[in-house]
């Protein structure tokens, strides 16, 4: 398994992080993901991200803990070459108008690829919680 880990700190309250993060729905309006579109609720919930090259992302959402502020989401589908996504997000509070997100994941994928892979969630990661704070902040 390779694992990749982000922690950021962010302007905003981690009840609001927490509220849209754990949605399951909207991920376009922060993130490099063209639409989504989210079938159900809660756990079980099924999120396709269209992305701008058309490629698509199929996800089912493990769980979500409102008390901890933790979820957890797996690929089912997509156009990268890994097996076994599983990504943790976890919000924690810093302040009243901030927190940190760690957001990981673990994959497993041909020793040619995992860098590259490592590097791309990553990169992701870290784009969709800066443009988190932008868009709770506007």
């Amino acid at each position: 398994m390779t694992e990749v880990i982000v922690n950021k700190s962010i302007n905003v309250s981690a009840d609001s992080a927490w509220e849209t993060l754990s949605s399951f729905r909207g991920i376009e309006n922060y993130s490099p993901v063209e639409r989504s579109v989210t079938e159900g609720t809660g756990a079980g919930a099924k999120r396709t991200c269209f992305m701008p090259d058309g490629a698509a992302i199929h996800e089912v959402l493990n769980f979500a803990n409102d008390g901890e502020k933790e979820m957890q989401y797996k690929i089912t589908e997509g156009p990268f070459p890994v097996t076994g996504y599983v990504s943790d997000i976890k919000i924690t509070p810093t302040g009243s108008s901030s927190c940190e997100i760690q957001w990981s994941c673990e994959f497993q994928s041909s020793e040619e690829v995992k860098e590259q892979m490592k590097d791309l969630f990553g990169g992701f990661y870290n784009v969709i919680i800066d443009s988190l704070e932008g868009h709770l902040n506007n």
